[in-house]
């Protein structure tokens, strides 16, 4: 690689920033010039995460024979990569950053695993879903997601918390990752309730989800699903959407006893849900609708 600072690489791609700008960065995170066309290829795609998957491939298309990694390991010390949480994907800084810094998005780490391994499947679920909906005013420190089985659990451990479900409704595209709809998330935790993490910040936000589902769209959701998560779907959504809970009821009435969490001290008993309720700090019946 050819050494010293590209200044006309920082011209050409951050023309809308001042001249005094342009200077402050080239210095601060040069690029030799055999790096040019590549780093180029970035500013304009304007990846927000870049695998070595992606780094090779440009290096191939812009006839780079330097390997990958030694790419990857030169871009991460001159701070137009950063590292992720996942190996082999970093986050790309480019030229009108100020610096080598994080864009502090809480959903990097998801993000990077997507870009990395492509064909695993998983949303954003519980109040990071909330969050992505607009309905929660922040996002938990670990985010929290549902992957479609017990191998993508674990694998996705190292970045989020984790609990297997496999919704019927399609994921939404929200805040750049995929996102559990509104109704597969209430399903969610009627499936896993203790695998929310509190119930009681749940408060905070859960009125506000269920004012987001469509009656169909839960029916969907629910569909083929057991008797027990049906229930306890119905009996969590009583007070929030009472109209959508009576529907449940007169299509799958329920005809034995369910536990709402583990089998232990009874905090309720809901007689017209048969739910045997071990975890909700609040009665779901007296929650109002936020609708």
């Amino acid at each position: 690689m050819n050494s010293g600072p590209l200044y006309n690489y920082g011209v050409n791609i951050c023309g809308c920033i001042t001249n005094t700008v342009i200077v402050e960065v080239i210095m601060a995170r040069s690029i030799s010039t055999s790096m040019a066309g590549v780093l180029e290829r970035m500013e304009l795609e304007r990846p927000i995460v870049v695998t070595s998957e992606t780094l090779n491939q440009i290096l191939h298309e812009e006839g780079v024979r330097t390997p990958a990694r030694i790419v990857a390991a030169r871009l991460r010390e001159k701070g137009w990569l950063l590292p992720t949480a996942v190996r082999g994907a970093w986050e790309f800084v480019p030229a009108s950053s100020a610096g080598a810094y994080y864009s502090n998005d809480p959903l990097l780490d998801i993000k990077s695993a997507i870009s990395k391994y492509k064909t695993i499947k998983f949303g954003v679920s519980f109040q990071s879903a909330a969050w992505a909906h607009g309905v929660a005013d922040r996002i938990p420190s670990r985010i929290e997601v549902a992957a479609v089985d017990a191998q993508t659990s674990r694998s996705l451990r190292s970045i989020a918390s984790t609990s297997v479900f496999m919704p019927i409704l399609e994921y939404r595209r929200l805040k750049g990752a995929p996102v559990l709809a509104p109704e597969s998330v209430i399903v969610h935790m009627a499936a896993k309730p203790t695998a929310v993490r509190s119930w009681q910040s749940a408060l905070e936000w859960l009125p506000e989800l269920t004012a987001l589902l469509e009656r169909d769209a839960v029916i969907r959701e629910i569909s083929g699903r057991s008797n027990a998560i049906i229930a306890r779907t119905g009996y969590l959504l009583q007070g929030m959407r009472p109209e959508v809970a009576d529907y449940i009821h007169n299509r799958y009435t329920p005809t034995c006893k369910t536990w709402f969490g583990p089998r232990v001290s009874l905090l309720r008993h809901d007689n017209k849900w048969l739910i045997a309720d071990t975890v909700l700090p609040f009665d779901p019946r007296k929650l109002g609708s936020a609708i």
